[in-house]
């Protein structure tokens, strides 16, 4: 009898499911918190690796941009942002002060950056950063019932940042006509507000005085531009082996020109004595001819400069910039100016450009980069212009991208720094 009741048991199956699931439960209970984990792992490790290449790339353009940047200043610069964007998005985690500190001086410590700087001939050179770094992420509870607490997350970001050795040649024409002593909208940091006397009293016989704010003409603002644009270039040759400048400023007549010199001193110190308060009306095209004549083929000056640097090849650039429109010495547009402005326009982007090439200018269409390259490029600033004017810069631009149009003094600042960009030919790029 005893014999029967065990083998009876023993075939026995009917509990046999909710056994093997209360076996089985904590195995898969653990297998899902594994793959919820999985996931949270590949969206952290995916915005870690967004931190890390933003850092690297911030890095890596800060030293192009500054040129002296030591590569120490541009390790802490990436690391310190890396960690500082990470310690920003762990605020809404729910950890204490305490814990968050834990968790930045941890992933400090495995952190680590490497700059690095090469500099060839003529001032080219190039930059890298790169980036390691590990986060150990924690698991959800389900996990740990397969004893892991963490998941280490580790990320590598490369970015690199170049300056071209360009060598080139640039004329600046540059309007300093009577509107340019008009009012940007921005007001002058280091003097904002002034006062400005009006009539009082009784009988009017009394001078009074307001406080008004105090904006920045736009011959001011044109300086400060300038400014920047002698910076960039003269952080792309701070030898002074590439990059010749010279300009002209104009009224209605063209005054005294500053001949075309290596390194920016003379031009920046040429710009700086433009007249203020400014008169007088407007007609570039003086300034234009004296550009042309400076940069054009037939002139061997310029290649003779480049030759005795060992610069075989170089641009030529024009930039020429008017807050008007061409009137001469009147207050009304004057249309015979305008068209001659056109001609110099079209005479400079011509020179030395393939016959096929200067058809299609004189028939008003717009040609590739390859084709313009052998030809003097013009960059144009209508700033605060009116229709006529700019008008006028857009046909003498060389094309979309040489045409700026800025409206208050901040863009003027900031198209005056493009410009010395793109012909200075400096850029950061992303590698890994």
């Amino acid at each position: 009898m005893r014999h029967t009741l065990f083998a009876r048991l023993a075939k026995d199956r009917a509990g046999n499911f909710g056994i093997m699931t209360a076996i089985a439960l904590p195995v898969l209970l653990a297998v899902g918190g594994v793959a919820v984990d999985m996931t949270h792992a590949i969206e952290e490790k995916n915005q870690l690796q967004a931190l890390a290449d933003g850092a690297t790339l911030a890095a890596a353009a800060a030293m192009a941009d500054k040129g002296t940047m030591s590569t120490a200043e541009a390790q802490k610069l990436g690391t310190d942002m890396f960690i500082a964007q990470k310690m920003e998005a762990l605020k809404n985690s729910g950890l204490s002060a305490e814990q968050q500190a834990a968790e930045e001086a941890k992933l400090r410590a495995n952190t680590q950056a490497l700059a690095t700087a090469s500099v060839s001939s003529n001032t080219a050179a190039s930059y890298e950063v790169r980036m390691t770094s590990s986060y150990d992420m924690p698991l959800s509870g389900l996990s740990s019932l397969l004893g892991f607490s963490t998941m280490r997350i580790s990320v590598e970001s490369v970015s690199a940042s170049g300056r071209e050795g360009n060598a080139l040649s640039m004329y600046l024409a540059l309007d300093e006509s009577g509107s340019m002593a008009d009012d940007t909208t921005t007001v002058d940091p280091s003097q904002p507000t002034k006062q400005v006397p009006y009539l009082c009293g009784k009988n009017y016989n009394k001078t009074c005085y307001s406080t008004v704010d105090n904006y920045l003409t736009k011959i001011k603002s044109l300086k400060a531009a300038a400014g920047v644009m002698f910076a960039e270039l003269e952080k792309a040759d701070p030898n002074h082996v590439l990059i010749r400048v010279g300009a002209d400023s104009y009224d209605d007549q063209t005054k005294a020109q500053q001949s075309i010199q290596w390194g920016t001193s003379l031009v920046d110190s040429y710009v700086n004595k433009l007249p203020e308060p400014p008169s007088g009306g407007t007609d570039a095209s003086g300034a234009l001819t004296n550009a042309l004549n400076a940069l054009k083929k037939a002139n061997a000056t310029e290649k003779t400069a480049h030759d005795g640097k060992d610069n075989t090849n170089f641009d030529r650039f024009i930039v020429f910039m008017t807050d008007g429109e061409m009137t001469g010495n009147s207050g009304t547009w004057n249309s015979t100016i305008d068209a001659k402005v056109r001609d110099i326009c079209l005479n400079a982007k011509s020179d030395g450009l393939t016959d096929a090439a200067k058809l299609k200018l004189k028939n008003g269409q717009q040609l590739t980069e390859e084709e313009m390259a052998n030809g003097i490029k013009i960059y144009t600033i209508a700033f605060m212009a009116p229709d006529k004017g700019k008008k006028l810069l857009n046909y003498c631009s060389s094309g979309p991208g040489y045409y700026y149009e800025p409206t208050d003094m901040t863009t003027l600042v900031e198209s005056f720094g493009e410009i010395a960009r793109k012909a200075a030919q400096t850029g950061t790029r992303l590698t890994n």
